[in-house]
């Protein structure tokens, strides 16, 4: 029963944690909204192939019409 408890507590700190890094659009963060690339104004599609081990990690996509590196929020990566 304090196992029970316990897992609880915890799983409820979780869900927080990300939700907090989501509103601050942290690499924690989990992003479920589409994202349009800023350049070329393209919706992105909902299935991402990442193209880098940065990208499959932390989430984020490469635009197929203008090859812009996007994080997961739609933020050009330099």
């Amino acid at each position: 029963m304090i196992q029970i408890v316990i897992y609880s507590i915890v799983f409820i700190a979780l869900v927080f944690f990300f939700r907090k890094a989501g509103k601050d659009k942290s690499k924690w963060g989990i992003n479920l909204k589409r994202v349009y690339c800023p350049v070329c104004n393209t919706k992105q599609p909902i299935i991402r192939w990442p193209e880098s081990m940065e990208q499959a990690a932390w989430g984020g996509t490469t635009c197929p019409k203008c090859h812009t590196r996007l994080d997961k929020y739609g933020r050009v990566i330099s």
